[in-house]
């Protein structure tokens, strides 16, 4: 933009309606799903932006992560043996 430009000069207009506007259909499939994850309302509504519902992630994934995982028996007993071939 020009060092000496009025405001009224920019070509831009200062709000966008985006009242009718739709999501893109391929944003998922030229970024991958990693990028995009969808909550419920009722949840979406308890966090008023991004930063707050990273927070509570954040400190669920760290508290999940002090806790000592449980083996079960079956996971913690030793391989079987192999099985003789028969003659």
């Amino acid at each position: 933009m020009k060092e000496n430009a009025l405001p009224d000069d920019d070509k831009m207009p200062a709000e966008f309606d985006f009242s009718k506007s739709i999501p893109n259909p391929w944003f998922v499939a030229v970024h991958g799903p990693e990028y995009v994850r969808v909550i419920d309302q009722d949840l979406a509504a308890l966090f008023p932006d991004n930063e707050s519902m990273n927070a509570a992630l954040r400190s669920i994934a760290q508290a999940a992560a002090r806790v000592p995982r449980k083996i079960s028996a079956s996971t913690a007993a030793a391989p079987k043996a192999k099985k003789k071939a028969r003659a």
